[in-house]
């Protein structure tokens, strides 16, 4: 886990499919967890969390899909 030098994490309705996303190419998975979303009448309620982690090469064509995501909304 040395090269890791960028993560992400997810934890709303589409985490799991998002992080599946990263996974596929070929993103570590560095945990997996509960997050409290939302304190309502003293009961908590919980999304999963899921954080992923990028090398160098995976965090420049991580940056480089924003830079065409940008224009693309242009």
């Amino acid at each position: 886990m040395k090269d890791i030098v960028f993560t992400l994490e997810f934890d709303d309705d589409s985490a799991n499919s998002r992080a599946n996303d990263y996974l596929e190419k070929g993103w570590t998975l560095l945990h997996v967890g509960t997050k409290v979303i939302d304190l309502y009448n003293e009961q908590a309620y919980y999304n999963t969390a899921y954080v992923v982690g990028a090398n160098q090469e995976q965090y420049d064509a991580y940056k480089k899909e924003l830079e065409e995501d940008k224009f693309e909304l242009i």
